[in-house]
């Protein structure tokens, strides 16, 4: 059995606003949960979560939901509570062998390139294949010309060379003929294009599947299991981002990645810039994903490398990147996710409501 312990809000800022197609990123927002067991111990998740919804409607429907009347919470908040309390029964939990050694050799990552101009991408791309990186995100910018954008691409590609995989995210800002226009001059340089189209265009993915030969990745499309089996199901994608606190944490993570590897379809796991808390619990399910035909769950890089740009990641000892790979600390005191919260950073980081 375990109880509710603790909810708190925090909003830690960006060091510097993040830009994307979709907007720019100023501050995560979240609700930390931490449960407790009989014995005692404790157990630590995040919920990021809407700056709009006020503390006491969501602490009303966080019960609810550990009380199993989640029928009437909406979808994004409950994926969002059972990515935070998923999180945290893992963290209460002694893992398995095969789970506890995955998350202690940690996971490969990618380093996320924003949507600066060719000069800022090539040299942020340049210092993370000098890191270790071996993967590469870049953003797209929300008013970047196609030639600007496949200059920039080609750059970066032309910096780091042939051996580091570059992805490309557009945050589903395109339309068929964009994406196009954008992504055949990048045949053979892209891994993937993540998530092109809107979400609600299924069958314009399929179709542009067939008319370039760039992988096109879902994310935002990816809110449900139920979406994930459908995308595969009408060949809407090549490989599905999920990002636990969008689908609902780690059960529903695993639900998605066995229905798409029974389909040839790979998972790759990323963030929505959680803290190091519910990056930890992001990594537990990156760690146990299956093997599909052609790539291996162990050579996936996972978008997890993402709380340098937070402020703080909420941790006494943060998550370890190295040498393009990232892994909990497991200090002492630490749980079943190899993190300690930090409790300061929460009280300096806590906010009441939006």
């Amino acid at each position: 059995m375990t109880a509710a312990l603790a909810v708190r809000r925090v909003r830690v800022p960006f060091r510097v606003p993040f830009e994307t197609a979709s907007g720019a990123w100023t501050a995560r927002e979240s609700l930390i949960v931490q449960l407790q067991s009989d014995a005692g111990t404790r157990g630590t998740g995040e919920a990021p979560i809407d700056a709009s919804h006020s503390t006491a409607v969501l602490e009303v429907l966080l019960q609810r939901l550990l009380d199993g009347r989640a029928e009437d919470i909406p979808d994004a908040i409950r994926h969002a509570f059972g990515a935070a309390v998923g999180g945290a029964l893992l963290d209460l939990a002694a893992p398995s062998e095969n789970v506890g050694s995955a998350v202690r050799a940690g996971v490969a990552v990618n380093a996320t390139i924003g949507a600066g101009s060719v000069g800022e991408s090539v040299e942020a791309a340049a210092s993370a294949a000098a890191a270790g990186y071996r993967t590469l995100k870049l953003k797209a910018g929300a008013r970047e010309a196609a030639t600007t954008l496949v200059d920039r691409v080609l750059e970066v590609r032309a910096a780091v060379g042939p051996h580091v995989a570059l992805r490309l995210d557009a945050n589903g800002s395109w339309t068929v003929h964009e994406s196009v226009a954008r992504l055949r001059p990048l045949a053979g340089v892209l891994e993937y294009v993540e998530q092109p189209l809107p979400v609600d265009a299924r069958d314009d993915a399929a179709r542009l599947r067939t008319m370039v030969e760039v992988p096109v990745a879902a994310d935002e499309a990816v809110a449900t299991p139920r979406d994930a089996v459908a995308l595969v199901e009408r060949g809407a994608a090549d490989v599905l981002v999920v990002k636990p606190a969008r689908v609902g944490g780690p059960g529903a993570v695993a639900v998605i990645a066995s229905a798409a590897a029974a389909r040839g379809v790979p998972v790759v796991i990323s963030s929505l810039f959680e803290t190091g808390i519910g990056l930890a619990a992001a990594m537990a399910c990156a760690a146990t994903l299956p093997d599909v035909p052609g790539w291996p769950a162990a050579d996936r890089a996972h978008g997890l490398a993402t709380a340098v740009v937070l402020e703080h990641d909420l941790l006494t000892a943060p998550l370890i990147v190295s040498d393009g790979r990232i892994r909990a600390p497991f200090d002492p005191g630490s749980g079943g996710l190899g993190i300690v919260p930090d409790e300061a950073a929460m009280e300096r980081y806590g906010v009441t409501d939006a």
